[in-house]
């Protein structure tokens, strides 16, 4: 026969402490409202007060907490200590209701066990409480004697103290108030040497200091407001019964270091609240001491409290928050310079050496290691102790760990800083392969030219047998050459400038020969033009000077520059004899002009008689237009 053990869920768990609780709070309820008289009818629910409400909300809301913790996590010590403390809240919450609401005459029996329930979960509390802190998030030294020690000393004292006051030697609610007190006391104690003790664990102290915050307003409200006055025979500032309240921030707060909810960002919400906190206190404080000790009006008081606070607390809260909470160590235009000069690095060996040390300066992990899978975006994991960066360009994805040399936890500020810093690195690095294309196409395009214009140029001087033409040939050459070395990084080149150079240049050149130059630039402005484009252009015009030096026997030759819409229109014409195009040869340049033109993208069309040669080229001006 096989036995099937049910499996409990949370939701199971959870539910019959909830149905338990709701009981107890039946019960509770019932011995409240019951009639003074055994015939008559049940007291209404109206007829309660509101402070019966108040207290059952309070140690409900208690035990429903650590009841939800537990579930989820039943066979953890830590768990099962908060649960116990929850059934103790709801014991001294629930028990001194009946007292203080029935009517009806209290057997000695119930009268006893109330006040046994009342005093015992206030014991119990603090059992639970301060051995829970002893042992969790770190376990402390000694934790077991501690632990004993701390329960047979609250239990016995609870034990007299009742006994005492059943015989009338001592007053209950002194002797609870004076209890919890101390309890209150050793518990924050425990968290205090908690603190101190996960100095070196991240997860651990955000947890402790998250439990410090919540005992520090919760334990320390409690005692301050009520039971300290209590124990001195003093009004309390607030009633027990709403007192009680403070107990829910405890349970709010451990709930949460229990569950690790958001780890990450427990330091940060804990130093938060606390500076907050005590800028409210002392704003109080200033304020008081101003007008009870110096007797400002209030107005004036609250008025000189603030510009004190201002002056002084909050300055020093920042310079605090810089060296408590951690923060990447750079400004933002300190961060751009810095993954810029990543980006340019001289090889991706240095690149990536640069990044890592970026990324070491900004969080000072103890380890950076390359991840083994892809990572799609920055994530958080491990509750704060490691972060995952995704590959940039040159880069593998990497695992950051335990930032800050293991002091902290990451958080959310800091995975927004590093989503930011692979936003810029990729920026940077695309902006580098831009450039890097761009010096290529440069290179190449210089080559090309070196190639097509000088080689191509140096070749045709060789092989020439006019020494004229030669030397021609080589002075255009030296020209084309330093434009080449001059125009280098420039994008695009002025066509005035260009054109002035022509003109220049053209009109000595055919003075030395006799030869009259009338020059008209009617093209207004005109857009830059490629290295190329203007290469080619003053090849066209540089020919067709030539040609009409050696070959026409002209005595004025006119150039007209003109805009036609979006193109360029070169009319170069001559009075010489012209020639038929069908009889000379190829080496008369004319099969140059016409590639250089088809080069800008234009047309080229010759027209020669006996009266003269007249050469119109068409070219846009877009220096899109010009091919290579």
């Amino acid at each position: 026969m096989t036995t099937h053990r049910t499996r409990l869920t949370p939701n199971t768990r959870l539910a019959a402490l909830l149905v338990v609780g709701l009981v107890a709070s039946g019960v509770v309820m019932w011995a409240s409202l019951r009639p003074a008289l055994s015939g008559d009818p049940m007291r209404a629910l109206t007829s309660l007060s509101h402070i019966f409400w108040i207290q059952i909300a309070i140690g409900f809301g208690a035990y429903a907490i650590s009841g939800w913790v537990w579930a989820l996590r039943p066979n953890d010590t830590a768990t099962r200590l908060f649960l116990l403390s929850g059934i103790a809240t709801m014991m001294f919450t629930y028990a001194p209701t009946p007292l203080r609401e029935s009517i009806a005459p209290i057997p000695n029996g119930a009268f006893v066990t109330l006040n046994l329930l009342n005093a015992g979960g206030a014991s119990l509390f603090g059992i639970a409480m301060s051995t829970l802190f002893l042992c969790y998030p770190a376990r402390l030294p000694g934790r077991g004697w501690l632990v004993a020690g701390n329960a047979l000393f609250f239990t016995g004292w609870t034990a007299v103290g009742l006994y005492g006051t059943f015989n009338g030697r001592y007053d209950s609610i002194y002797n609870v108030h004076l209890i919890t007190t101390i309890e209150m006391l050793v518990i924050c104690l425990a968290v205090l040497a908690q603190i101190l003790a996960t100095g070196r664990d991240p997860k651990a102290r955000a947890v402790a200091i998250w439990f410090g915050l919540a005992v520090l307003f919760g334990a320390g409200g409690f005692i301050t407001m009520t039971a300290i006055p209590g124990v001195f025979g003093i009004e309390a500032f607030i009633k027990a019964q709403y007192s009680f309240a403070f107990f829910l921030l405890i349970y709010i707060g451990v709930a949460a270091g229990l569950q690790r909810f958001r780890l990450f960002e427990l330091g940060d919400w804990a130093y938060r609240i606390l500076f907050y906190a005590a800028g409210a206190v002392l704003l109080l404080a200033v304020d008081a001491v101003l007008v009870s000790l110096v007797s400002l009006e209030p107005g004036s008081a609250f008025g000189v409290s603030l510009l004190a606070i201002a002056l002084a607390y909050l300055p020093l809260r920042d310079v605090i928050g810089r060296r408590v909470l951690p923060r990447p160590g750079l400004k933002q235009d300190e961060l751009f310079l810095a993954v810029v000069d990543i980006a340019f690095g001289t090889s991706d060996r240095s690149r990536h050496h640069r990044w890592r040390a970026l990324l070491d300066r900004l969080f000072s992990p103890l380890e950076i290691l390359e991840a083994e899978g892809p990572v799609e975006e920055p994530e958080i994991r491990e509750e704060g102790i490691e972060m995952r960066l995704p590959s940039t360009p040159g880069h593998p994805a990497l695992i950051l760990r335990h930032p800050w040399r293991g002091r902290a936890l990451f958080s959310p500020d800091h995975l927004a800083t590093a989503a930011k810093l692979i936003e810029l690195m990729a920026h940077a690095e695309e902006s580098r392969r831009a450039y890097d294309r761009g010096v290529a196409e440069e290179r190449h395009r210089i080559a090309r030219d070196m190639h097509d214009n000088i080689g191509a140029q140096l070749l045709g001087a060789l092989h020439s047998g006019d020494y004229d033409r030669k030397d021609l040939m080589i002075r255009e050459t030296l020209t084309d050459l330093r434009d080449i070395i001059n125009n280098a990084a420039t994008p695009g080149l002025d066509l005035d400038e260009t054109l002035a150079d022509l003109r220049m240049e053209s009109a000595e050149r055919l003075a030395s020969v006799g030869i009259e130059l009338d020059w008209h630039n009617r093209i207004g402005e005109a857009p830059e033009l490629t290295t190329s484009a203007t290469h080619a252009l003053r090849s066209i015009v540089r020919e067709a000077v030539s040609n009409t030096i050696r070959h026409s026997g002209a005595k004025r030759l006119e150039i007209r520059l003109k805009r036609d819409g979006g193109k360029a229109c070169l009319d170069i014409a001559d009075d010489g004899h012209g020639f038929d195009r069908a009889a000379v040869a190829s080496g008369n340049g004319l099969s140059n002009m016409q590639s250089r033109t088809e080069s800008l993208g234009g047309d080229l069309a010759c027209e020669s008689t006996p009266s003269g040669t007249h050469i119109t080229v068409r070219f846009p001006l877009n220096p899109h237009g010009a091919q290579a």
